[in-house]
């Protein structure tokens, strides 16, 4: 036995040495002095290029090659060392070469290299292939790679799928908030963006448990590698009106442009990329209306901690978002600092530090009016001008120690999240009931005040273990989450000839604990997972509402002290057994889930002396078919969930959820929803001819035994939650395409969706069928027709009706909107590049502010060391836009109060 497990090891580890070749070493000259040079690696008698790599700061070169040919033609080549080649055996060896210095004379020639390579389920995009001049971070090259999507928010997917890791140099750095990279990272140090498919990030895991996830790494050049750089940017200017001093204008001034003089913007960003060290450390800030929060966001968490929702549903009524870049619309003062740091720990060990804080005080003006379903010949129309202040004080820290090798994986995360954060909000408020019986409720002074701190910790334990061909999940997770709120309101006759004083307190809580462990055997192409789930939540929930009478329908009051106070603590209770079986083989991968969950809640309302206990079994399974061949790639998938009670449902006193709605959600029984989906989508994705696209479409119906009611009190709304079965029925259908071209540096791009739905809602009383339909269709492309002319073009569309199945068959007008942009990128000089952006909105629902233009301009200049900037923004100095949108049968439209026409120069150079 000893034996045959001594011959089966020898035999595995020859075929390991026959499937790949490793050969490294030195290119040095005669003094043993190092120099550029690029090493290439052929199979003997041909010119297929196999491999290829740069040598490091010390001369050194390592190729990784798979090959069957007996002998390998090993290149070095340099512009001061000419070329020199070796005829080797293909194994894996180390090759030293020692060069004389000699001049390479080129001839003329056009080299044509491959934008895109491909190498098993590793795509491969080289970055000089598709850097245009003006293109300064990594995320702008992104941006033109096909295939590959950036949205506005920041957030990366690969042919239609977000991806689940972003990694510089293979190593998680940032843990999530990749806009760190994207938006800093120079694109002359990339050498190269890899997109994994298929990846497995765990390495116990990987050849075990298959994924169809998507990662990106970012491969640096090696003069990008093992150096300290730190890039500082700074700037100024004015703007055509808005007044001059520092900081903002107060509530009081009314109406006024947004943003104030002088403007100015600033930034340190300090970066280390070694073979054991990364940092990422910077410092930005500005008034001029972009939003620095921005790189922050985090797009994906390192470790599946647990679920912690402090319930707080209430807020102010703010202008609503126009859509538009926030540089349009915010009068900010903004800084974030952010030092992120990864240091490595033996071969398999790595230590992350992540560190943020945000400051920041925004400014937004404008008018949002609102035209609300009433009954089927009345609406109910509002229309409020908005003064809206927030100030954010939010820190962020992430502790992470991981441990990743072969037959075994442990990580621990521990998070700390705390804000600081309070909004202030003045308006005017105009309001009437059109239709058979019209009543104008005059006008109505509002001010809002909202203080809104939270603390969130958690940590989170992760340990995978290999034994033989069966291999153990443990994970544990525990956190505390609190958020003690105040939303203060004061009302000059909102109701008919009143004027009121609303005060919410809340003060809310979450404990909450997650305990699971897997283990699963693994038998040829399936996969036996078993385990055990133990969870815990404790939401406690405690609220006082003063100043609010609630009016019934004929005008009586109905209020006693209890209905406007809440003191309970609702908690759930899961323990599962969760079975998983998986097949996979030639291209196939099969996976069937079936959780059986015992599932109980505990209610304790200390107002009502109302304690409740309730128990149920739920079963929940899903079923998920993969299937690849070459380029192409198909996915169908089934599920079914029911979740059973929610701390939104089970408060029996009015929580004043902004001054315009007060809800209570108490029922006799426990709410349940139940959920069905499936979806299918095919994908096709070509590295040789740079094609990418998918198509997708789904179907979901959702069940539930109560629904929300709303009754109006003047332009307030009371929510009410009534037993009652409703469904809702949703279809949608989408694609979404790319394709590189080498004729004229070109990458085009179409997108489109289909989505109807069908629900209920309940309104005064009256049940309506509801429908809801959109359409939405777009595309674009970059396209480089002359050496000096590079052009980016955007276009969107889209339509949405809802209408609702009564006698006359009422339907709402269709809202159209329509967005067109295009960029010239014009190329003066290898050091100037001029840029002029015009951006077309159209909506056909108001007839001011219909169609709206902007105009933006840069003059980017660059010398050896230092880039300069001159930007005007808002050429046309457009003062207000309109956005509309709908909501159930209701149609809000938002009003948005502009920078005017603005001047900023920039200044940006190396320091280290």
């Amino acid at each position: 036995m000893k034996t045959t497990t001594i011959f089966s090891l020898l035999i595995i580890f020859c075929l390991k040495i026959q499937a790949q070749t490793v050969i490294e070493g030195s290119v040095l000259d005669a003094q043993g002095k190092f120099g550029d040079a690029i090493v290439t690696v052929t199979a003997k008698g041909t010119s297929i290029v196999l491999a290829f790599a740069e040598t490091d700061t010390k001369g050194d070169y390592r190729l990784e090659v798979n090959s069957q040919s007996d002998s390998l033609t090993i290149t070095a080549a340099g512009m001061s060392i000419g070329q020199q080649v070796k005829v080797v055996a293909n194994r894996s060896q180390r090759l030293n070469f020692r060069v004389k210095e000699k001049v390479l004379q080129l001839k003329e020639v056009k080299v044509h290299a491959k934008k895109i390579r491909q190498n098993g389920d590793t795509l491969n995009y080289s970055v000089g292939a598709y850097q245009q001049q003006d293109d300064r971070t990594i995320g702008d090259v992104l941006k033109r790679m096909p295939g590959i999507e950036v949205s506005d928010n920041g957030c990366i997917k690969f042919n239609g799928k977000s991806i689940s890791k972003f990694y510089v140099e293979d190593m998680d750095l940032l843990q999530g908030r990749y806009g760190l990279a994207t938006g800093n990272i120079n694109a002359k140090d990339v050498g190269l963006v890899q997109v994994l498919e298929n990846h497995q990030p765990v390495k116990a895991l990987q050849g075990r448990t298959p994924t169809d996830d998507v990662a990106i790494n970012l491969k640096l050049r090696n003069a990008a590698k093992g150096t300290v750089a730190v890039n500082t940017m700074l700037g100024g200017g004015g703007q055509q009106s808005g007044g001059w001093g520092f900081g903002m204008r107060s509530l009081s001034d009314g109406q006024n442009p947004i943003g104030r003089n002088p403007l100015w913007t600033a930034e340190v960003v300090g970066m280390y990329f070694a073979k054991r060290r990364q940092n990422i450390t910077l410092y930005k800030g500005n008034n001029i209306g972009d939003d620095v929060s921005q790189e922050l966001t985090s797009h994906y968490s390192g470790i599946n901690a647990v679920e912690l929702v402090a319930f707080a549903p209430l807020g102010v009524v703010t202008p609503s978002g126009s859509g538009l870049p926030q540089k349009r619309t915010f009068d900010n003062q903004s800084h974030i600092v952010s030092m992120n740091h990864l240091e490595k720990i033996g071969k398999q060990s790595e230590l992350t530090l992540n560190m943020s804080y945000l400051h920041a005080s925004i400014r937004q003006e404008g008018i949002s009016e609102a035209d609300r379903f009433y009954s089927s010949n009345q609406r109910l129309l509002s229309s409020e001008s908005l003064i809206f202040v927030t100030h954010m004080n939010n820190l962020s820290t992430n502790l992470r120690y991981n441990r990743n090798g072969e037959n075994g994986f442990i990580a621990n995360v521990l998070k700390l999240d705390g804000e600081w954060n309070n909004d202030n909000v003045h308006s005017q408020l105009t309001s009437d009931l059109t239709g058979v019986a019209p009543i104008n409720y005059g006008d109505n002074r509002v001010y809002q005040y909202f203080h809104r701190p939270s603390l969130t910790v958690s940590n989170t334990m992760n340990l995978i273990q290999n034994y033989g061909k069966r291999t153990l999940d443990l994970h544990f997770s525990v956190g505390y989450a609190q958020r003690p709120n105040t939303l203060m309101v004061g009302v000059d006759s909102l109701l008919p000839q009143t004027s009121v004083h609303y005060n919410q307190e809340l003060k809310s809580r979450n404990i909450a604990g997650d305990f699971h462990t897997n283990f699963t055997f693994h038998l040829r192409s399936f996969s036996l997972d078993y385990g055990i789930l133990a969870n815990a939540s404790l939401h406690g929930i405690k609220t006082d509402l003063s100043g609010f009478t609630n009016l019934t329908a004929n005008g009586s009051q109905n209020h006693t002290s209890q209905s406007v106070l809440n003191d309970l603590w609702y908690n759930t209770y899961e323990l599962s057994l969760n079975q998983q079986y998986k097949f996979e083989q030639a291209g196939w991968r099969l996976s069937f889930t079936c959780p059986l969950n015992l599932y109980t809640q505990t209610l304790d309302d200390h107002i009502t002396k109302n304690k409740n206990k309730y128990t149920r079994i739920l079963v929940t399974p899903s079923f998920t078919v993969n299937y690849e061949w070459r380029d192409w790639s198909g996915n169908i998938n089934s599920s079914y969930y029911k979740n059973v009670g929610d701390p939104g449902s089970i408060y029996s006193g009015y929580i004043m959820n902004n001054y315009r709605t007060f809800q209570r959600s108490y029922v006799e029984h426990l709410s349940e929803t139940s959920r069905f989906t499936t979806s299918a989508s095919v994908g096709y994705r070509s590295a040789l001819t740079a094609t990418f696209f998918r198509i997708n479409g789904n179907y979901g119906r959702t069940r539930d035994n109560q629904i929300y009611g709303y009754e109006y009190r003047g332009a307030t709304s009371v929510v009410h939650a009534i037993d009652k079965k409703t469904h809702t029925d949703n279809y949608a259908f989408g694609f979404d395409g790319s394709k590189g071209f080498d004729w004229l540096q070109s990458t085009i791009r179409a997108f489109g969706g289909y989505n109807y739905s069908k629900s209920e809602l309940l309104i005064a009383q009256n049940l309506y069928p509801f429908h809801s339909r959109t359409i939405s269709i777009g595309g674009g492309g970059t396209i480089t027709p002359l050496e000096w002319l590079n052009i980016v073009i955007t276009s969107g569309y889209a339509w949405n009706v809802s209408s609702i199945d009564v006698v006359n068959n009422y339907s709402s007008q269709t809202i159209r909107t329509a967005t067109q942009r295009i960029k010239f990128n014009i190329f003066v000089t290898k050091q100037f590049t001029f840029t002029t952006i015009i951006e077309g909105n159209y909506n056909n629902f108001t007839e001011k502010n219909r169609h709206t233009w902007f105009g933006d301009m840069l003059f980017k200049y660059k010398l050896k060391h230092i880039e300069l900037d001159l930007q005007a923004n808002n050429l046309f100095n457009q003062q207000q836009y309109t956005r509309v949108n709908y909501s159930g049968l209701d149609i809000y439209s938002s009003t948005s109060q502009l920078r005017p026409l603005n001047i900023v120069g920039t200044i940006r150079f190396k320091i280290l």
